[in-house]
């Protein structure tokens, strides 16, 4: 078919918000952000898709639990049937597109329509779907788990380009798509505003070492319960107080027997409170996910905490969570299998901390990473009529 785009107009699938997550979510902060670069900063008419959330739509509920339960074993995912529903009579027209996964079964319908219709699109993707997953999974051998193979390989085999967040992610990813271009890049930083008031010093009691976590504690996460205890009993500590701020769906993975461990679990809060409340910890934690190839999500957003930060990763294969941290200002790795460790780190939380040493590099605030990704699709758009290049891109910042 013959297509003639409108030259700054673009389209951007994301279905984070449909998926009923808080608004906190990296994905939904993600997709606005780069939304806002599309719009402010490359002048594109910018078209989102879905325009407005399927939740609040009569029948998207029952349509998901139809979904969830009487058609599970065919499905991609649970978000399949709504997503068709959604953009069944969607006729897309635009210059190129931004597909924004979490979730992934949205993105493949999108795919179909832009294939279809002559648009070049890329793909941006946090953890992985299936292609990559390097877990053993149950769900490898059911009908669901080959058609959501066969989607992503469409979805990748047909992308201009595509965008993750890790070098694991990349380097899988080129081995089964060896022209495909692709950028590394994690989520950005919001710099949070500056505290009307002060909650309270870091100064912990004698005896007692205060760590929170601003994130959800869930199936994807390492346990650090036992870890909490090693802690305190290495460290000569008489208690252990670790807060989480965030959904809870796995409680045992943070709980500890020890009686000298205090968990406390509350409710999320939006990250300026969570810069004030930290003033009143000694360190803050970002526990490494199970699959050590994926980032977490809030990784990033730590390096505006005003306090020091600990990454907790596995002995066997610290991954990308570890890199991530040997290269950022601020934080500290610790094994939670190794107690040998421990005195490094409490030395090193017990030590003053400078402004300077806990400031975030302006290169991953959000202003500059929305740049890169935008800047970095709207070449691949460009060139996707050409031939590919080869490997992965460069840092897109300096070109």
């Amino acid at each position: 078919m013959t297509y003639v785009p409108d030259e700054r107009s673009a389209s951007v699938v994301s279905f984070a918000e449909v998926a009923g997550d808080l608004p906190i979510s990296p994905r939904i902060q993600r997709t606005r952000h780069l939304t806002n670069a599309l719009e402010r900063e490359f002048d594109f008419r910018v078209e989102r898709v879905p325009a407005q959330p399927l939740k609040g739509r009569p029948g998207a509920i029952l349509r998901r639990r139809v979904s969830r339960k009487a058609l599970r074993p065919l499905v991609m995912d649970s978000f399949e049937i709504p997503a068709r529903l959604s953009l069944r009579g969607w006729k897309p027209a635009a210059s190129g597109a931004l597909l924004i996964a979490w979730p992934y079964s949205p993105i493949y319908v999108a795919a179909s329509h832009l294939v279809a219709a002559g648009i070049p699109y890329v793909v941006d993707v946090g953890d992985p779907w299936w292609l990559t997953e390097s877990r053993p999974s149950p769900w490898w051998r059911h009908v669901s788990v080959h058609r959501a193979k066969a989607a992503e390989r469409f979805i990748w085999s047909h992308a201009a380009g595509g965008v993750v967040t890790t070098e694991s992610q990349a380097d899988r990813l080129e081995a089964l798509f060896p022209d495909l271009s692709l950028l590394v890049r994690p989520n950005g930083y919001t710099t949070a505003p500056e505290p009307v008031t002060d909650i309270g010093a870091r100064t912990a009691a004698p005896g007692e070492l205060r760590l929170v976590q601003f994130g959800s504690v869930s199936d994807i996460k390492l346990p650090i319960g036992e870890w909490l205890s090693t802690l305190r009993k290495v460290a000569g500590l008489t208690r252990v107080r670790f807060v989480n701020y965030g959904p809870v769906a796995r409680p045992d993975l943070v709980e500890s027997r020890d009686p000298g461990v205090t968990v406390d679990l509350r409710d999320p809060v939006d990250w300026g409170r969570a810069c004030q409340i930290a003033r009143s910890f000694d360190a803050a934690v970002v526990v490494a996910n199970r699959n050590p190839a994926t980032l977490p999500s809030k990784a990033v957003q730590y390096l505006t905490l005003p306090i020091p930060r600990i990454a907790l990763t596995a002995n066997s294969n610290r991954g990308e969570l570890a890199a991530f941290a040997a290269e950022q200002p601020g934080f500290l790795a610790a094994r939670l299998d190794s107690p040998d460790d421990i005195p490094q780190l409490i030395a090193q939380l017990h030590r003053p901390w400078s402004e300077d040493e806990l400031d975030p590099p302006a290169d991953d605030s959000w202003a500059e990473v929305a740049l890169q990704v935008v800047r970095f699709a709207v070449q691949s758009w460009d060139r996707a009529l050409e031939p590919r290049p080869h490997g992965r891109a460069e840092q897109v910042a300096g070109t």
